[in-house]
């Protein structure tokens, strides 16, 4: 071995230095491969205020260095102990001198460069330890960016990966050429096992093909054979075999399209008269999205589709970091029914149904039976010349001849030449929310808020996306369902979000409804039951989605989500210096920021973010907010002008900014919901009401007032005008119970208490001078009809008596009018 000057010298003669340093590098590479190794994103770190004790291995110091490592280069930072470990191999050997260790440092350095950057170009994410990180980490982001703009993402792959290579046998005893030829000969190998794997199941599709091709024509010729004997014999036989009892319906997959039919047909009905109508399964319904099944069974669908569910709703709850999502166990799990068609009764109520339009002197046949879990549909094809009009107005005579609760006519059916008629079963399956979470898609990327809406008479599940609607009003008498229709959808957002990504305003005029949820730490605040207080959150809705859009438009982001986006890519620091920056660079900045806030000026933008323990706002990701009304018939009683206006503008504005409404009441009246409300809102779910008024009112159609109770709704999504009937998922007192414990166990809620001070009084607190924006409009009313009074000044620029009080005053301290002298108005002094 060679010392620094290349003389000779013994191991036996190997410095002290040399031998502390190797262990020291090979001390460091066990340390950092074991703090990342047990890396926890909660542990305290350079990014963040966290002051718990940590979860790492190595302590707090391990926890600081694996998250730095992990947030520079990502999984390069696993290179790094490698790194330190053959360079301490290097320096306790003595093996070719400095020269050699030098080249070696910097060859693994440049390889390590190259593999972070490589890696970004792929994949710009990696979940380790239960969070998302930079794959390359935010060194590799920040190459790749570079290269991008010279290369493109092929050629800046190629350059990197040739660089790795490189650099990798320069620094290692490596052979890359007998790496390649392994590699080539494990390629050969698989696309030769490939080859075979897909010979033999080509071989197998055609035997299926034939065996399949065999029994149709069997079926065909058995068919054949028995209608010959049916004919011989006389005797009417149904068209279809009836489905088997044990066999279960399927539930798929759905999401609302944009179809204007509610069902499509599945078969062709024959244009001669029947004996007796076709009993078939229930339809598909093409408003939810199809499961392309074509050879797995029903059961296999059932069970494949609820082991998906299951196990993305656990790797789902796993993501959020801090905060856990509930246990699907909390939920009752639907018990087994083994569901059996009465052929007779189905074909006496078709007779019955035939009679009684014949009565009428209606003349048609009863083409197809569709019996549903809840919901019987009947398919009835009227004879020629007859009216619609006619059909349409028995649905009540229909309802006395069948004895049945309510019959709801769908006169006219869209994309079809028949008119149906949907007759509750004597018997009423019960739905369990449990369901709805076990799906695949409810923690899926289709739906950005998904809820739960309920299933539809065919019994498949139907999922709403809130972020599309973008909000909801609802309506239901007493025992309609409305309620637990309510509690579901909010268990449905707690099983899909943390507080960290959606928080709530729950609004409860009733005291009882929403009382369960106290102290759930995704509200904002405590359950409102003032209406007063309930207008003046409403206020601070509008005045939140002001300071969101400010906050949009000074990041040149459209909405919310790609907000969110430029927070995880850029970072919370380089996000703020941007902000500032641009609020400083805009010449309008203070006008703009009045007039879209009312009068915040300055950062007031800064409000948006969640305060930290100090209650300094902190720059970061914006959650949802979601506004829960029970009974908007409260509020409109109490608050009708401000409550309007508000939900006027947050349905008008506030979908780009994450804040979403769902509001309910009892009684539909149009003093409840106005035309304004009415026109923002065109999402609308009806349960069960009185009169064909109130229906007319929630849905502009009849229908609701048909309806049969106990969760059985009408759905009008977001841009159709057809309705959905659907059944609502059931949720107890004890389930609701168990979330809420769960929820509160994990933290308290962060209160925002200045969410309900009134800023008319503090905006005049501060504006006494004069400074209010209408002051000068005030000011030229009074001149200009010599009339000043605080009840003038309220009627003409509609606010409220205090703020024209204050105005009256001012003009007054001015000399712009006259003292007040007893009942007689004021003079204008100055015109």
């Amino acid at each position: 071995m060679q010392n620094r000057e290349g003389i000779l010298i013994k191991p036996e003669q190997r410095t002290l230095a040399s031998e502390i340093t190797s262990l020291g590098l090979f001390g460091l590479a066990l340390f950092s491969f074991l703090a990342l190794l047990t890396y926890v994103p909660g542990d305290p770190s350079f990014f963040s205020n966290i002051k718990d004790n940590a979860q790492n291995a190595c302590g707090r110091i391990g926890a600081m260095v694996s998250s730095l490592l992990l947030s520079t280069f990502g999984l390069g930072a696993f290179l790094l102990p490698i790194l330190f470990a053959f360079i301490g191999t290097l320096l306790f050997k003595k093996e070719g001198g400095w020269v050699k260790t030098l080249s070696t440092i910097s060859g693994m350095v440049i390889s390590i460069f190259a593999l972070t950057t490589f890696l970004s170009l792929q994949w710009k994410y990696w979940s380790y330890s239960n969070t998302l990180l930079l794959t390359g980490g935010n060194f590799g982001y920040w190459l790749s960016q570079i290269l991008k703009k010279e290369f493109n993402t092929a050629g800046s792959s190629i350059v990197t990966l040739f660089l790795f290579f490189i650099a990798l046998a320069f620094s290692t005893p490596l052979s890359i050429s007998l790496i390649i030829s392994k590699v080539f000969k494990f390629i050969s190998k698989a696309a030769w096992k490939f080859i075979k794997v897909i010979f033999t199941y080509f071989s197998y599709l055609i035997g299926l093909f034939a065996l399949r091709a065999t029994q149709r024509l069997n079926t065909m010729f058995y068919n054949a054979i028995s209608k010959l004997k049916n004919i011989e014999n006389k005797t009417p036989q149904l068209p279809f075999d009836l489905p088997k009892p044990e066999t279960p319906k399927e539930v798929v997959p759905t999401e609302l399209s944009q179809s204007i039919s509610v069902l499509t047909e599945s078969q062709n009905i024959q244009e001669t008269p029947m004996i007796e109508p076709q009993i078939l399964p229930p339809e598909t319904n093409p408003l939810v999205a199809k499961l392309e099944t074509q050879e797995d069974s029903k059961e296999d669908i059932k069970e494949n589709i609820k082991k998906q569910g299951i196990k993305t709703l656990k790797n789902f709850s796993l993501q959020k970091g801090f905060w856990k999502l509930p246990p699907i166990e909390f939920f009752k799990k639907p018990p087994k029914i083994e569901s059996s068609i009465d052929r007779e009764k189905l074909i006496q109520n078709s007779q019955i149904l035939k009679q009684k339009f014949m009565d009428f002197g209606i003349d048609g046949e009863i083409t197809a039976v569709r019996p549903g879990p809840v919901i019987t549909l009947y398919e009835f094809r009227p004879g020629p010349g007859i009216k619609l009009s006619r059909i349409a107005a028995l649905a009540d005579d229909l309802s006395m001849a069948l004895s049945a609760q309510s019959v709801r006519i769908l006169a006219p059916w869209p994309g079809k030449s028949v008119v149906g008629i949907e007759i509750p079963g004597e018997i009423r399956e019960t739905v369990f929310l449990r369901e709805f979470l076990q799906h695949s898609d409810f923690f899926g990327p289709k739906y950005t808020i998904p809820i739960v809406m309920g299933k539809d008479i065919g019994g498949q599940v139907v999922l709403s996306d809130l972020a599309r609607m973008p909000h909801l009003l609802c309506a239901g008498q007493t025992g309609s369902g409305k309620s637990v229709f309510m509690n579901a959808l909010i268990c449905s957002l707690f099983y899909r979000f943390t507080p960290e990504n959606l928080r709530m305003i729950l609004v409860d005029p009733k005291f009882i409804e929403f009382r369960a949820y106290q102290d759930v730490p995704h509200l904002l605040l405590p359950v409102v039951d003032d209406p007063k207080q309930a207008a003046i959150a409403m206020k601070w809705a509008v005045r939140e989605m002001d300071r969101r859009y400010r906050i949009l438009a000074l990041m040149g982001t459209r909405n919310l989500a790609a907000f969110n986006q430029k927070i995880e890519e850029m970072g919370t620091d380089v996000v703020k210096d941007i902000l500032i920056s641009e609020e400083n660079n805009d010449a309008t900045c203070s006008h703009i920021s009045g007039h879209i806030s009312g009068h915040f000026s300055g950062n007031d933008w800064m409000d948006a973010f969640e305060p930290d323990e100090e209650g300094i706002p902190q720059v970061g990701k914006l959650p949802y907010i979601v506004i829960i009304i029970d009974e908007l018939a409260d509020l409109m009683m109490v608050a009708r002008k401000e409550v309007e206006l508000s939900i006027a503008r947050i349905a008008q504005k506030a979908r780009a900014a994450g804040i979403h409404l769902i509001a309910a009441t009892q009684r539909p009246s149009t003093d409840v919901i106005t035309g304004l409300i009415k026109a923002n809102l065109p999402s609308r779910v009806s349960f069960q009401l009185a009169s064909y008024a109130d229906s007319k009112t929630i849905l502009d159609r009849s229908g609701a007032d048909r309806l049969v109770g106990q969760g059985d709704m009408l759905f009008a999504p977001p841009g159709m005008s057809q309705l959905i009937r659907l059944h609502g998922p059931y949720v107890d007192d004890e389930e609701i119970h168990k979330i809420t414990t769960f929820l509160k166990s994990q933290g308290k809620p962060v209160y925002r208490d200045e969410i309900l001070i009134d800023n008319d009084d503090e905006q005049w607190n501060s504006e006494s001078d004069g400074g209010d924006e209408l002051f000068d409009q005030a000011v030229e009313l009074v001149k200009r009809t010599s009339h000043a009074s605080a009840s003038f000044l309220q009627r003409h620029l509609k606010i409220g008596y205090n703020r024209a009080a204050r105005m009256i005053e001012t003009m007054e301290e001015r000399g712009i009018v006259s003292q007040a002298d007893g009942s007689r108005p004021r003079e204008v002094l100055l015109k």
